[in-house]
């Protein structure tokens, strides 16, 4: 809820996070087919997906040689960082890197893989001047590049070096040259810090030199070989490595100190000795005036650097590059903004919100916007000095100085938004002088704000956009958009739900496993039923599928039908079939004997109508409750639930299977080149003459109603059967994978009762409601409140007059009666029915705006989609 609560309070960083998010994804799939350059992109996607996409600016001879550099120095920052490796080890191997970047054959194997690589405030990569922000522009992360990624993905890199060098080798001489001279020193560097501790403020220098500063040298090399910029100074260079370096040792000095089973001490010990005896001291309350103090002046030293960084930045020719430079340096004076005089360094983490960190991404293309950048920054930190603090002059100077630039390049009032001028606004904040001051700015600022953005106007659009984008996520057909965002519009509380319902849905697609056959399996899942793929994410399941495809001659069918257990056991057997695919899978002989139980009751029906209601439980059985009772014994094998009696898995699954023939109605009676008819002549008889034809004519529509409330109420005996098969349920996971189902089933079936849509289209749960129920059914609670809720709804549509109103009565109270006596029903909100939409104060002005005004607007945009114009009808005043 933190991410969306933050969009809520911030809606006008919605926009560039959206973009950030599209941009990663396209960068994801600008991935070479080449094998090593191949490897080396995917590899840069899961150590730092935030390089990945600042980097596909570049163009492709500088992209690559700047993809090797920072894998080159990856790896030797993972050797660096193995504290499983002995010093008499690792020493050799950090001296002679340089020579093993040329040798395809060279790998290495660290063990220390197991632990934490998250952000460590020195880990290398280091990209000095260029890298930056973490996962989705987060944060910086790990020195000038972002390296957070699993220890997997590092684990992978060393052991795959050889694409690595590879790459290397076919860059051109004056790259490999510059890669090959900053590794060898770099190495040298890494290699005297082993047995040296950070002693001095010099020493600190030299340590951010080495795993920073020289990769800020090795980019000006490579940015001058590609012919795009002149060479940089050194001293320019390195300052804006030290720079992102000292602001990542400063904003993780927690990680560092409890870097496990050695701590990381990067802070030179001629400053934090001034005010504790030991650096992990700083971390203890008692010593939290001290722990800010010492703070303080670390980021008064990070300071003296930003002189040089703007210097370097201003001197950029190539927009590519100077984007590429600029957001790592703009990121890092809003971290340390965060960090000034804030004890949270010693207590969590600190870093810009991901919002902020998209817009400073989507807005830092000319030097005025990194002025006006560095400018918002040192005014947000100003303000935070204290005069009582022993660096306090200094600290002053060094704002004073950095601002003093920003206001002498003549572009604060000059700044762009994307292609426009911004119009001015005014910003108050205040700063110490001999008393407080108040200061105005006349212009626009887009990185700090007195507060949220919040107008009517701004969250008109903003709701609007996101009912867009969830109808047109959540849209089951092309020309749906409008119905799905007018469902959206009419619930917002269900928003939250949905994207989460989106993301969850989009991870589950993504873990497929690498084994060919287990990854058919689960590719094919999501496309046959993705709501399933994803539940059946918690567990290691399948699902068993009917056989419905009509096409199939029935003297073909049936001896496969038969023979179907004998099949899975084939790995070279198939068959062309629509809706049949082959799997093989765990628990064989469980699998073996429902398979062929099911084939043969499939077999049965084939030549066999369903007449009497026996029929139908015996049908639905064998289509579905058999699935039930291999799905309880799968639990039970896998020794996460007691073996349930068979009657009550049966009542679980033809539950869900007259829940889908009662909804599925017009779709299997229009079946082609065959009706497929699963409601009783038993029930139909007594209502019309013939199902296929009469039970969809107008003329036949109370006959028709009271059939479909006669096959609701045969449903409902399943319900009590339902709630004490779920109400056993230990394991977590299988709980929620049983009992969402059937809420989703109770709740269509009270939408299908007394409904004449039924026979005219399309009768199914908004998905909003639908994200709802996912997301909250996570007790047994949660299912009773859901099942009372849904038999509320059931009978208030009794119509006394209806045949079956007794029996519908009694079938529903008895369900009222099981959900009462749990006691849990006075412990809970009423999530799945409420008597009119959750609004909160500011959603619902938003919300009756937008309907006065916004509506049509969308409403037209919305044309484009022929025949939508038939579909809805608005009031006059809207046209």
């Amino acid at each position: 809820m933190g991410a969306f609560g933050a969009i809520l309070k911030h809606p006008d960083e919605f926009y560039p996070l959206l973009k950030l998010k599209m941009a990663a994804k396209n960068a994801e799939k600008q991935i070479p087919p080449e094998p090593h350059w191949g490897f080396c992109y995917s590899m840069l996607h899961k150590v730092s997906r935030s390089f990945a996409l600042v980097i596909q600016q570049l163009g492709v001879e500088l992209r690559n040689a700047v993809c090797v550099f920072y894998l080159v120095l990856r790896a030797l920052d993972t050797v660096e960082d193995d504290t499983s490796i002995a010093t008499d080890v690792k020493l050799p191997i950090l001296k002679a890197f340089h020579q093993h970047i040329y040798d395809c054959e060279w790998h290495f194997s660290c063990e220390y893989l197991e632990s934490c690589y998250l952000l460590s405030g020195f880990h290398l990569l280091k990209a000095g001047s260029v890298i930056w922000i973490g996962d989705c522009g987060n944060e910086i992360k790990n020195s000038a590049l972002d390296l957070t990624g699993g220890t997997k993905e590092y684990k992978v890199l060393m052991d795959e070096f050889h694409h690595v060098s590879s790459a290397f080798l076919e860059l051109e001489r004056g790259y490999q040259v510059s890669i090959e001279d900053i590794t060898k020193r770099m190495g040298a560097g890494m290699a005297k810090f082993i047995c040296k501790e950070v002693e001095t403020v010099e020493d600190y220098d030299e340590y951010c030199h080495y795993v920073a500063g020289l990769v800020g040298l090795g980019l000006s090399k490579l940015f001058h070989n590609a012919g795009l910029e002149h060479l940089a100074s050194d001293d320019l260079s390195n300052s804006m490595g030290l720079f992102l370096q000292k602001t990542n040792i400063i904003r993780d000095y927690l990680e560092d100190i409890n870097e496990i089973p050695k701590s990381r001490m990067f802070w030179p010990r001629e400053i934090w000795r001034k005010y504790v005896n030991k650096l992990e001291d700083l971390k203890y309350e008692e010593n939290s005036e001290k722990a800010v103090q010492c703070l303080n002046e670390m980021v008064t030293n990070a300071l003296s650097h930003v002189e040089d960084c703007l210097t370097y930045m201003s001197a950029l020719r190539d927009n590519a590059i100077f984007r590429f430079c600029a957001i790592p340096q703009v990121m890092a004076i809003g971290t340390l903004a965060l960090c000034y005089n804030n004890i949270q360094v010693f207590r969590g983490v600190v870093k810009m919100r991901r919002g902020l960190t998209a817009i400073v991404i989507d807005r830092t293309n000319t030097m005025p916007d990194v002025y006006g950048a560095f400018f918002d920054f040192t005014c947000m930190m100003k303000p935070k000095v204290d005069k009582r603090d022993p660096n306090a002059t200094k600290t002053l100077n060094r704002i004073e100085a950095i601002q003093k630039i920003c206001k002498d390049s003549g572009t604060l009032n000059q700044r762009y938004f994307g292609h426009s001028t911004l119009s001015n606004f005014t910003f108050t904040y205040v700063t110490y002088d001999d008393k407080f001051r108040i200061c105005t700015i006349s212009r626009k600022l887009y990185v700090l704000r007195s507060k949220p953005a919040y107008s009517p106007i701004m969250m008109m659009v903003i709701f609007a956009v996101l009912a867009i984008i969830l109808a047109r996520l959540s849209a089951g057909r092309q020309n749906d958009y409008l119905g799905q965002m007018e469902a959206v519009l009419k619930h917002p509380d269900e928003i939250y739900p949905l994207l989460k319902l989106r993301m969850a849905v989009k991870n589950a697609e993504k873990q497929i496993p690498p084994e060919p056959h287990w990854a058919f399996c689960y590719s094919m899942l999501p496309k046959l039923s993705r709501s399933f793929a994803l539940v059946i994410h918690q567990l290691c399941l399948v699902e068993l599928r009917n056989a419905d495809d009509t096409s199939i001659a029935t003297d073909v069918k049936l001896p496969i039908l038969k023979a179907f257990h004998r099949h899975i056991y084939d790995r070279d057997w198939h068959f062309s079939c629509e809706h049949f695919e082959p799997c093989y899978l765990l628990y064989q002989v469980l699998i073996e004997d429902i398979t062929k139980r099911a084939g043969a009751g499939m077999a049965k029906f084939i030549c066999k109508e369903v007449e009497t209601v026996e029929d139908y439980d015996e049908y639905c059985h064998y289509a579905s409750g058999l699935v039930g009772i291999g799905l309880s014994e799968l639990f039970h094998n896998s020794g996460l639930e007691n073996l349930a009696q068979d009657d009550l898995a049966n009542s679980m699954a033809l539950f869900l299977q007259k829940m889908d023939t009662i909804r599925d109605y017009l779709e299997d009676i229009n079946e082609i080149p065959k009706s497929r008819m699963f409601w009783p002549r038993e029930i139909w008889s007594k209502y019309v003459n013939n199902l296929e034809v009469d039970l969809k004519y107008e003329k036949n529509s109370d006959k028709a109603v009271q059939c479909l409330n006669d096959m609701v109420t045969n449903a409902l005996s399943h319900a009590e059967d339902c709630l004490k098969y779920t109400s056993a349920l230990r394991d977590h996971s299988v709980f929620r994978f049983c009992a969402i189902p059937q809420i989703m089933a109770f709740g269509i079936i009270a939408l299908c009762y007394n409904n004449i849509q039924v026979f005219r289209g399309e009768v199914k749960l908004r998905r909003g409601l639908v994200a709802i129920v996912t997301d909250r059914t996570n007790t047994m609670s949660d299912v009773y409140g859901a099942f009372f809720d849904f038999a509320c709804m059931i009978k208030a549509k009794v119509d006394k007059r209806d045949p079956n109103a007794r029996k519908t009565l009694s079938g529903i109270e008895a369900v009222q009666k099981i959900c009462r006596d749990s006691g849990t029903l006075d412990q809970r909100k009423l999530y799945v029915l409420r008597s009119k939409p959750m609004y909160s104060p500011v959603v619902d002005r938003a919300h009756k705006s937008l309907a006065n005004h916004v509506s049509p607007i969308i409403y037209v945009v919305l044309q484009v989609n022929p025949g939508q114009a038939e579909r809805k009808t608005w009031p006059d005043n809207h046209k």
